[in-house]
């Protein structure tokens, strides 16, 4: 089994819930994804990482660093920059907060030093409207960074995603979709 298809399998098992929900944006739903369920697991965070690399390189893309906003994206860019280091091919990762620290240093981004001219990659667990991952790519930018793909776990195909990819080089690794059909 692909790396793809195992942790297709650990999503359906342990973070996709029935019932109703209400999501972050506001919307309905009959079903939930906890991503952090998966991500936080460890063969679960191993099978993030390499679908994350794996996604990047069927894109063609090579970046500088990975990242994406607090607290979706952190087990997400976590397996991945870890996976990067067992495969010899190190990334750097980096954090997005929502807002800047009122204090220290007042970084909004976090674990990437100079971001003015990095090549990087957005990445988050799951897409909606869109809206955490395009403040991850406003702060990026503002920072000088060049946001050169994104990618989600999953895309719930709710226009999110198209909202995205009229603008930038985005993937995700499942659609909503298609993790529901098997479950």
């Amino acid at each position: 089994m692909t790396h793809r298809e195992r942790l297709a399998n650990l999503l359906r098992a342990k973070s996709l819930v029935r019932g109703d929900f209400t999501l972050a944006s506001g919307k309905k739903s009959n079903y939930y994804l906890d991503c952090r369920l998966t991500t936080l697991d460890p063969e679960g965070a191993l099978l993030t990482g390499y679908c994350i690399l794996e996604t990047l390189d069927e894109m063609k893309i090579k970046p500088d660093a990975i990242g994406g906003l607090s607290m979706g994206a952190d087990p997400v860019v976590s397996a991945a920059i870890v996976v990067s280091a067992i495969e010899k091919r190190s990334v750097q990762g980096f954090l997005v907060r929502k807002e800047a620290k009122g204090h220290g240093r007042q970084m909004q981004i976090e674990g990437l030093e100079n971001p003015r001219g990095k090549r990087v990659a957005i990445v988050d667990d799951v897409c909606t409207t869109g809206g955490s991952t395009l403040e991850a790519i406003a702060a990026a930018e503002r920072s000088g960074a060049e946001v050169i793909a994104v990618i989600s776990l999953v895309d719930r195909e709710e226009g999110g995603s198209d909202v995205l990819r009229a603008k930038y080089n985005y993937r995700s690794i499942f659609t909503a979709r298609e993790l529901l059909a098997l479950a």
